[in-house]
């Protein structure tokens, strides 16, 4: 993939952040080995680069397993060849500052932004990468009907590394219209049935309109509804989307209104226990005499 060069003369730094998805069986060659080996289960990393040197961070177990004991290894960009998907977007320098940070503490094994204990299921490079994203500020972005959009702060990828495609997709350009903002896919490697069936779902990678920048937003379409919240639920009904229900519902309770409402909720519910508790206790004493 050609890699956009800032202009002649300009003295500005450029931040740059990739995200590579490897389907199983692609190949793995790090720099100064003999030879290639086939990933066996697929691969989810990053890199951040400040225009003159470029930073790759991975996660993995430190022995073959789905479980025990991980590692973060640096630059894995160099190692697998031609990934099945490559996200080129331009960043802040805060937002490369808080990758970096993030993958250069597991790098030392500093376990204050991520657990290094693996877990293929739960904890993973998946989850890893999709931490440095979160920490970042760049995160998943649903588009409901009525221009409506909801970012998922704690969203933490699925399971299956080419299913993530489609999520990573969704997450909008920090810095819009840069040249540098690209999407390359390679041709998936030649792989077994038990790789496919722990790589992706029965789901096209190009299915019509998946480019969140060719996704419809207008602005100026408004609910039914005078409450912003109530507007977003009328629409993900419209839609029929589940999980985006559940994700303006964390986002509400995370909310300074949802905490009041939580508050005032515990405020009457303790209310209604005091003033029962008597009425209880008047009760069973007539159920003694």
């Amino acid at each position: 993939m050609s890699k956009p060069q800032p202009p002649a003369g300009s003295t500005d730094r450029t931040y740059i952040l990739r995200i590579y998805v490897a389907a199983p069986g692609t190949p793995v060659q790090p720099p100064g080995a003999d030879s290639a080996q086939r990933s066996a289960a697929g691969h989810v990393y990053f890199s951040v680069s400040d225009g003159s040197e470029e930073r790759g961070y991975g996660f993995s177990p430190i022995e073959s397993g789905t479980r025990g004991p991980g590692h973060v290894v640096r630059d894995e960009h160099r190692a697998y060849q031609e990934p099945a998907y490559i996200r080129t977007m331009e960043i802040s320098k805060a937002q490369y500052d808080s990758l970096q940070m993030y993958g250069e503490a597991a790098v030392h094994n500093d376990e204050r932004h991520f657990s290094l204990q693996y877990n293929g299921a739960t904890n993973s490079c998946i989850d890893f990468t999709w931490g440095a994203l979160n920490h970042a500020g760049l995160h998943r972005e649903h588009r409901l009907p009525f221009g409506y959009r909801i970012q998922d702060k704690d969203y933490d990828g699925t399971v299956k590394p080419l299913d993530n495609i489609r999520e990573f997709r969704r997450i909008p350009d920090p810095v819009p219209d840069s040249p540098y903002n690209q999407e390359q896919e390679n041709a998936l490697p030649e792989r077994k049935f038990w790789q496919r069936l722990i790589s992706e779902l029965d789901v096209p990678r190009d299915e019509p309109g998946s480019d969140h920048r060719h996704a419809a937003s207008r602005e100026d379409i408004r609910g039914p509804f005078d409450d912003p919240v109530l507007n977003q639920m009328h629409a993900a009904l419209q839609l029929g989307d589940g999980e985006a229900m559940d994700v303006i519902g964390r986002r509400f309770n995370r909310s300074e209104e949802g905490v009041l409402l939580a508050e005032r909720g515990e405020q009457l519910h303790a209310a209604w226990q005091a003033h029962a508790a008597p009425e209880q206790h008047r009760g069973d004493a007539l159920l003694r005499m």
